[in-house]
């Protein structure tokens, strides 16, 4: 039996013109032999403001869309037409009150009867996607300065200019909170004029005292919101480089830099009024983009602190020992702080089990030397000892020392054994507390490959590290489901263990490491090495930290691959080509 979806009243062509003229999602156009508009549906309408009212019957505004490159659109003229074929372009279209935006046009020939008619214009509004393909590329590229060995203030300078850029926003500035003198200090712009430093903005928690033209300054940091006014009401615009406005730069967004409810500081942005209202909708982009810079601002003042920390110890060992030397100051890569803060407790009961070792022969010997029972035999014997703790507290600093100092793009020839055994010098005493096993079944005479030693170490400790947090949630689901349970004694405890197997196998060098932990789920299994992609908390994971080992293992013209079950763990398997001599990209 056929159905007929048309009625006699509702022909085929009333039917699909109904369609047509109603569609929202794409805005069609058609034009004549004299180039005029002969259908004008809701989709334009939306897109470029004007009602079929406005277009029908006349020709198509020059001026209405551009090419990329400011070219006029004659290509919508019959004229210039091709007759035969569809032509896609990415142009700039204009709309009714001024404002521009990002479309995709595809040109038809129309046909009527076999004869050219005049021109079908398909419209699509892309800038959704255009803005989206911008804010990956400027998390991409944040990401990398912030990783840079470079300083507060260059890193931030380099933030802003890259900001402005990438986004095409003519005024991008940072202002970062002064906690000693209680207001926000411009740290770094682009577009400011240089009297910008006298821009006065007080921090106070009084909305009363606030002067108008920063009032949406305090609506931000008060309440850390994304916030925005018109240019020419913020105190800033006195400061404003003008020459590099255009007509619709009219509009200031704020957007609060702040981590664990304290706040950090304001980035601002200069942009017009179209795309103040994508930022002002988008808010998650923009939050991971102040998300990446405060995590950037707080690892710098990390690093200044850990500089000053580890100079301090330096000094400490060297007045115990006299056999120390005073070295340059730590260079940290910041993107191994967050590491480096997991193994402080660590490392530091690592450096006071010698401390301790000393002062107890110290001790030793003045107890000797006060009952007259200390003898030449004696004192030799506890001195080289004292010497062998110190030389073991020398190897711990001077390793944390090679660990965080930043890799070059060197390659040498490494085994992969060795950046693995040290390593577990610096995360070994973690494992323990946490009650980790650790099985290592490593072949002896591993041939060499073509790496970096630090990055290898990256490489261990990423992977180790998510082995330990899947066997710390798995060992927590475990004791939840025991609370909850009735039936509590017959749920068994985990045994947590990290395996680590390294072998070679025809012309690789292979390394395994598995887990008993939670697992991953199948539905994101392969999603675990795409950037920012983490099932961590916002507090707990960047989503970097499996992005990093991709890059590094392809760098080193490696493979890594991952299997997993949920529950039962999970295991990485890399696999390094064998170095066989001189190469191209080696030392």
């Amino acid at each position: 039996m056929k159905y007929h979806i048309f009625s006699d009243q509702i022909s085929t062509a009333d039917f699909f013109e109904s369609i047509v003229t109603s569609s929202t999602e794409y805005g069609i156009i058609a034009t004549d032999m004299d180039n005029k508009i002969v259908l004008w549906n809701k989709g334009a309408q939306l897109i470029y403001g004007y009602s079929p009212s406005e277009m029908l019957g006349k020709h198509i505004p020059l001026g209405l869309n551009k090419k990329m490159g400011n070219e006029i659109d004659y290509i919508f003229l019959v004229e210039n037409a091709l007759k035969t074929n569809t032509t896609d372009y990415k142009m700039i279209g204009k709309t009714k009150d001024g404002q521009t935006k990002p479309l995709s046009v595809s040109i038809t020939p129309r046909l009527s009867r076999g004869d050219f008619c005049g021109l079908l214009i398909i419209v699509r509004d892309i800038t959704k996607a255009t803005y989206e393909e911008q804010y990956r590329n400027l998390l991409l590229e944040i990401t990398q300065i912030v990783n840079s060995p470079n300083d507060i203030d260059e890193m931030c300078q380099s933030i802003c200019s890259i900001i402005s850029t990438v986004l095409d926003v003519p005024i991008a500035f940072i202002c970062i909170f002064d906690y000693l003198y209680n207001n926000f200090n411009i740290n770094s712009q682009i577009g400011l004029c240089n009297k910008c430093l006298n821009h006065d903005c007080i921090y106070c928690s009084d909305a009363s005292k606030i002067n108008n033209d920063i009032k949406s300054c305090y609506e931000t940091y008060s309440q850390f919101i994304i916030n925005s006014e018109p240019l020419d009401k913020h105190a800033i615009s006195k400061y404003i480089d003008t020459s590099r406005l255009v007509e619709d730069d009219n509009f200031i967004i704020h957007i609060p830099l702040t981590s664990d409810d304290s706040l950090i500081g304001i980035l601002h942005i200069v942009t017009s009024s179209s795309k103040r209202n994508f930022f002002t909708k988008e808010t998650q982009v923009l939050s991971l983009i102040a998300n990446e810079i405060t995590a950037g601002i707080q690892r710098k003042r990390l690093v200044e602190e850990i500089r000053e920390y580890a100079d301090n110890l330096e000094r400490m060992v060297k007045v115990r020992t006299s056999q120390l030397r005073e070295k340059d100051a730590l260079l940290i890569q910041s993107g191994k702080l967050a590491t480096l803060g997991e193994m402080a407790t660590g490392i530091a009961h690592e450096i006071n089990q010698p401390l301790g070792g000393i002062s107890l022969i110290t001790q030793g010997l003045i107890l000797a030397k006060n009952r007259n029972k200390l003898t030449e035999e004696m004192l030799s014997e506890k001195l080289y000892s004292i010497v062998d703790q110190v030389e073991r507290i020398n190897k711990i600093i001077s390793h944390l020392r090679t660990f965080a100092r930043q890799s070059d793009d060197t390659k040498k020839e490494v085994n992969v054994k060795q950046p693995l055994l040290d390593v577990f010098k610096l995360i070994g005493e973690q494992l323990i507390k946490k009650n980790i096993t650790v099985e290592l079944k490593l072949d002896d005479d591993l041939p060499l490959i073509l790496a970096d030693h630090n990055k290898l170490e990256q490489i261990y400790l990423n992977l180790i590290g998510n082995a330990r947090d899947a066997v710390d949630e798995l060992e927590s689901v475990i004791c939840k489901t025991r609370i909850d349970s009735d039936f509590s004694d017959s749920i068994k405890s985990i045994d947590k263990k990290i395996v680590i197997k390294i072998y070679s196998h025809k012309e690789d060098v292979i390394i395994e490491i598995s887990d008993n932990g939670i697992g991953i789920p199948n539905s994101i299994i392969n999603k675990v090495f795409d950037p920012f992609f983490t099932t961590k908390e916002v507090d707990k994971g960047t989503g970097l930290g499996l992005s990093i080992t991709y890059g590094i293992v392809k760098e080193f013209s490696g493979t890594i691959d991952v299997e997993s079950k949920e529950m039962h763990g999970s295991k990485f398997t890399i696999k390094f080509p064998i170095y066989k001599g001189t190469s191209s990209n080696s030392l």
